[in-house]
């Protein structure tokens, strides 16, 4: 009910608010109880100020009982509420957050992050089941709070000199001055119990070392900030945030980096003249992107989440070539201009693949360079080689480069949430301080002599960073830095910014960061339940610059249009160039389009939340080594041994130190980065300085490949630290095909209508002759169901899919489609999600066709036919006269598919690639095929939501319809029993075998290899090849664990699988016919170790897809109770997972696995109830664990 206007202005307090503060520090605090202790020795009152009064009046319907103490050395105090002070103060309204409630018997502790209200009937028993407060641990810290207490006064002054009866005098809310209600100051003591452990809990943070803090609270004043924080060791500390610095989102519970000083009154401060605070440093932002956003900060974060929109351009490649040209000419003092001359020819040559994405010529590039090779020869010569330091008025810097200590420097720098690549790290000599050397950066810009504020301010980065690793102050630490343009004449700038430009650049990151990294209020997990939940998930970005001409030419403006007015962001006026530019930008965009893309963007921002909690990057800082090393991610304490070259790339080999190694069954095994894992070399206290792909890992040493030798710079003694690295370039990759297919181009209109509109692919009535007549050449060796395939193919304008069955011959069909198309004359580009299967349909292909394989050069050796050609003209006959290319759909982004157009794509493995992934590759070409199995592995999605609300939906799913999807059935792999298994539990009966010597195979055993000792039921029946054992469940009666459900091995389990391989071998089965499959990675880990010489291979389901083995055995793993409730998608109740396992099977599938602990998956107990069941007692395990050495 509304209050009349009368009854507000009387109860309206006056704007002038007085806080009186009833605390001092903890010295005064004693010293107040010392004086005033009663005669039980207890205080009944807290000393106040001299002038404050004994009672003060409240109001009456709110006041705000907050509690902090603090002593001269920052002791916080415990500030806790007695349950019988709640009792006395009905009738009042009390506001507090995360007060601590007990009772005078320190029993019952209680927790309250919410309001109190308590009227005359309350009581505390009603308050807690209300507020449902929370039984706590007498030891859980208490949160700090200042102690003020807000009245309101209608004459009150800014000076606290108040008396006691200016007080008493206030009128109560209802005019009255009889019923006024007051606290005295014993009451407001009786709220604070006597004991206030004030060991508990320590304000000793010292920030005047940049710290890594979590914010616990902020307390907002008129004018600063109050932040209280605490540091990963529970150190605790308050800091005064002021000035410019207002302006960051602060949020309680965020992570910050924070440097500041103390005042006079020992307070720390960080205003507009001192500190810096770095929000989310966990999150490492490219220099380069910070100071991209001088200009325009909305195109920053664009450009960070949607890299690859940016095609290649003359102007970056000839920065490109440059770059290189200057840092050889340093490292190997090349000082005249026919020495570079030379090393401009040498690099053109090596960079032709760079020119040719580009689309330039080495003429165009010579033309280019031809500038800067003068000014580089004077450059080395004036500073470089000459002994003598320059003292020339022709110059502006006066210095000399005394050491080129490192070329492309990798800096990480989490205390500043920075990185970087410098160009050059120089050790310096400057004029005016001839007798001190110093290391600074070096940046060079291939441009004009501009001497930008993008240009300078990424040195000012540089010389923070480096500030940090050297132990320095990054805000006011002496910083150096030097600006190098070279183009048609020298000009060298040496870079030294004061405090406020730093100010100035880490505002800028924070500004950045808050768009780019989640906060702690951000959308937690699990809790989409609807697609419309997806809108927080939407991209956030920065306001967009007020440029017209900036705006039109800029390659995000579809991008920046569709966000600006399709999410509730940012909004611009009706004048603003957006407004102007929306029709342009946006015109050739449904709705429909609009809303897939937003839908999927926040899919794969869902996506990489999940990544990031489960594999953070900043453990890399946060976590010691030990710890890293015990998870099983870091090779810690290396030493370097030695380093090779190898086409511009270093071998590192590392030796282990110490490392401890897990023993079973007389193997060693390693912890840490494999052969193959891309891997982060750290050193102590400076992670990152390198990374790249593992190439050896023995107990004794690891090898690694790097782009950079580490050996130049560290010492002999250094210690290095290897972790795997799990890359989220994948999500950049994945948005950018989705930016690409909202563009306004021609190839893009066509995807939008045949994968967002659904537009029915059309198909051809009638073949030409030709068609017919190759087909019966090359199409002789495929059955019915294969060629009608590949004629349907043949028929169609826009798409077919392909349902490939397990078994049935794909693979040779996919053959046999590429030979007619290129018979045809036509062009075919070969990709899938693995290289494996790339590599595999590429390697069945006749050598007769030109086939040429693309990709990084970490997974693909370069082709021979690629490094013979030795110039632009070259390489672009050899693009152009391929006939087929096979490419990964990651790697698609390659320059050869940008610049070709193909007839048709193949998509093999479509079934696990996610729809923003396939995308690329069908950029590059008019028609489509796309070939899987539907009930096998979905694309690879971590999040419970995203899986929901539709990530895992493949294209291939989202496409499939009767009339364009071809059907193989006929298998040729699995004998009759396995599939009849597979039918049961996946292919309801649509799977067949091709023929009869299909159905009736067996395993070849030879009875006579098998020992006397091998009578044993259990041994007779793996070693069966009679079809009723064809498929057997080998239940392990093993004692089941409560706490097994935290653990993802099983070495009874383990040793069965050894016994049965042993067994297996010795009745005459190859080690190469026998594979080993685990649903999870720890158990596949443990196989490895136990398997270890017997030359079998064990691995996760995702390995063995698209492959077979004559013998599978599939350990399940599990050994826990049945209480544990199974997780929706869980691995063992996953139908498409246990259909790939029983399908890479031909004679014989083995299932190991105790079924008291499986009874509660269905998929698993089906497939139990359609095998042959062997019990193994626990006699038996045991047995073969004491014969194994276990």
């Amino acid at each position: 009910m509304q209050e009349s206007s009368s009854s507000k202005k009387k109860s309206a307090p006056n704007k002038q608010q007085t806080i009186l503060n009833f605390f001092g520090n903890a010295s005064d605090l004693n010293k107040t109880r010392n004086q005033e202790a009663c005669s039980e020795g207890k205080s009944k009152s807290l000393k106040r100020k001299a002038h404050s009064p004994s009672k003060i009046h409240l109001d009456s319907i709110s006041h705000k009982v907050t509690g902090k103490f603090s002593s001269d050395n920052n002791t916080t105090k415990k500030l806790r509420m007695d349950t019988n002070t709640l009792n006395d103060l009905k009738g009042k309204h009390i506001e507090h957050d995360a007060i601590k409630v007990k009772s005078p018997k320190k029993k019952n502790i209680l927790s309250c992050k919410s309001g109190l209200s308590l009227n005359k009937e309350s009581n505390v028993e009603n308050i807690i089941k209300h507020y449902e407060l929370e039984p706590m641990n007498q030891k859980e810290n208490i949160c700090n709070r200042k102690i003020e207490i807000t009245c309101s006064s209608t004459d009150l002054s800014n000076d606290l000199n108040i008396s006691q009866n200016d007080f008493n005098s206030q009128p109560s809310h209802d005019g009255s001055s009889s019923n006024e209600q007051r606290i005295s100051r014993a009451e407001i003591d009786d709220i604070f119990i006597d004991d206030f452990d004030l060991e508990d809990i320590k304000d000793n943070l010292d920030l005047t070392t940049m710290q890594r803090c979590k914010i616990l609270d902020i307390i907002k004043h008129p004018q600063s900030f109050e932040i209280i924080l605490k540091n990963n060791v529970n150190n605790r500390g308050t800091v005064f945030i002021e000035g410019n610095w207002l302006n960051t989102y602060l949020q309680t519970g965020d992570i910050v980096s924070i440097l500041a000083s103390r005042d006079s009154s020992g307070r720390f401060r960080i205003n507009n003249t001192q500190g810096l605070l770095v929000l989310r440093p966990d999150h490492l932002i490219s220099s380069t992107s910070v100071v991209s956003g001088v200009f325009c900060r909305r195109k920053a974060v664009l450009q960070e989440r949607w890299k690859g929109i940016d095609s290649a351009s003359v102007t970056m490649t000839i920065g490109t070539l440059v770059h290189e040209m200057v840092q050889r000419a340093l490292t190997q003092k090349i000082s005249n201009v026919p020495q570079i001359k030379v090393l401009c020819e040498n690099i053109i040559k090596e960079s032709i693949e760079m020119l040719y994405d580009a689309g330039i010529t080495e003429a165009d590039v010579r033309t280019n360079m031809q500038v800067y090779l003068e000014p580089l020869a004077e450059f080395m010569q004036t500073y470089v080689v000459n002994d003598k330091m320059i003292d020339s008025k022709k110059y502006q810097w006066k210095g000399k480069v005394e050491k080129v200590l490192d070329i492309e420097e990798n800096v990480c720098c989490p205390q500043m949430g920075l990185k970087g690549k410098i160009d050059a790290t120089l050790k310096v000599t400057i004029h005016n301080r001839k007798d001190k050397t110093t290391t600074v950066p070096l940046e060079l810009k291939s441009g004009r002599a501009s001497v930008s504020a993008e240009h300078t301010g990424q040195l000012v980065l540089y010389g923070m960073m480096m500030s940090v690793l050297e132990g320095k102050d990054p805000a006011r630490g002496d910083q150096r830095g030097l600006l190098l343009y070279l183009k048609d004449k020298i000009n060298i700038t040496e870079v030294n910014c004061d405090y406020p430009e730093r100010r100035d650049l880490v505002m800028l990151r924070n500004e950045l960061v808050q768009h780019l990294a989640a906060g702690p209020n951000d959308t937690s997990q699990d809790e989409l339940t609807d697609i419309e939940d997806l809108g927080k998930y939407h991209q956030s970005l920065p306001e967009p610059v007020n440029h017209h001409s900036a705006c039109s030419k800029c390659a995000y403006l579809t991008l920046c249009s569709l966000h600006l007015w399709h999410t509730n962001g940012t909004t611009v006026s009706s004048g603003h160039p957006l407004s102007k530019l929306k029709s342009t930008a946006l015109g050739h965009l449904s709705s429909e389009h609009i809303q897939y893309f937003l839908k999927w963007a926040s899919l794969l921002r869902v996506e990489e939340k999940m990544q990031l909690m489960n594999s953070p990057i900043h453990a890399l800082w946060t976590d010691s080594t030990d710890i890293r090393s015990k998870r099983g991610s870091c090779a810690p304490n290396l030493t370097l041994s030695r380093v090779s070259s190898s086409n511009g790339r270093y071998l590192h080999v590392f030796i282990r130190n110490g490392t401890k190694t897990e023993t079973l069954s007389g193997t060693q095994y390693i912890k840490g980065p494999q052969a193959g894992d891309f891997s982060i070399v750290s050193i102590d206290n400076r992670p990152w300085v390198a990374a790249g792909a593992v190439t050896l890992s023995d107990s004794k040493e690891l090898q690694i490949l790097l782009d950079r030798d580490l050996s130049l710079r560290l010492s002999s003694n250094t210690k290095y630290h290897i972790d795997i690295y799990e890359s989220y370039a994948t999500t950049v990759q994945n948005l950018t095909n989705l930016g690409l297919l909202i563009e306004d181009t021609h190839q893009a209109s066509k995807l939008r209508k045949l994968i967002i509109d659904k537009e029915s692919p059309t198909f051809t009535q009638k073949l030409p002759p030709r068609v017919h007549k190759l087909s019966k050449e090359l199409l002789v060796t495929l059955n019915e169901e294969q060629q009608a395939a590949v004629l349907r193919v043949l028929e169609c304008d826009d798409y077919v899919l392909l349902q490939g069955l397990p078994g049935t011959g794909k693979t040779q069909t996919l053959c046999a489609l590429i030979q007619l198309l290129c018979s045809l004359g036509m062009r075919v580009l070969v990709t899938a999600h693995t290289h494996s299967a790339v590599d595999t349909l590429l390697s069945r292909l006749p050598s007769s066709l030109k086939v040429l394989r693309v990709g990084t050069s970490s997974r693909v050796s370069v082709s021979a036919a690629v490094k013979e050609c030795t110039t632009v003209e070259q390489l672009t006959n050899l693009y152009n006269s391929v006939q087929v290319v096979g490419v990964t759909c990651l790697g698609a982004s390659h320059a050869l598919l940008s610049k070709n157009t193909f007839d048709f794509c193949i998509v093999d493995e479509a079934t696990q690639v996610l729809q923003s992934t396939v995308l690329r590759p069908l950029f590059a070409a008019n028609k489509f095929v796309l070939v899987g199995d539907p009930e096998q592995l979905p694309p690879v999605v971590r999040s419970r939501d995203a899986k929901f609300l539709g990530m895992e939906v493949s294209l291939f799913h989202s496409l499939m319809k009767d009339r364009t999807t071809c059907t193989l059935s006929l298998q040729y792999r699995m004998n009759q029993p396995l599939a009849d298994l597979a039918n049961k539990i996946a292919y309801s009966n649509r799977l067949k075998c091709a023929n009869e010597t299909v159905a009736k195979a067996a395993l070849n055993i030879n009875k006579m290899k098998l020992s006397e000792s091998s009578s044993d039921q259990w041994i007779t029946t793996v070693c069966s090849p009679e079809p009723e054992d064809a498929a057997v469940f080998l239940n392990t009666k093993m004692e089941l664990s409560e706490d097994a459900s935290k653990t993802l091995n099983n070495k009874d389990e383990a040793v069965v699988v050894l016994a049965v391989i042993k067994i297996l071998k010795q009745a005459g089965i190859s080690a190469s016919d026998i594979g080993v499959i685990a649903p999870y990675r720890d158990q596949v880990t443990l196989l490895k170790r136990v398997l270890d010489g017997t030359q079998v291979e064990a691995s996760t389901v995702d390995q063995f897809q698209g492959r077979d083995k004559s013998v599978i055995i599939y350990s399940c793993t599990r050994k826990d109770d049945n209480l544990r409730k199974v997780k929706d998608n869980e691995v063992l109740n996953d139908k498409r997972r246990l259909a790939v396992s029983v399908t890479r099977a031909k004679h014989k599938f083995i299932v190991i696995g105790n079924i008291r602990a499986l009874k509660r998956y269905t998929t698993i107990m089906k497939l139990e109830e359609a095998c042959k069941t062997v019990d193994l007692d626990e006699e038996v395990v045991t047995n073969l664990n004491n014969k194994y050495g276990f």
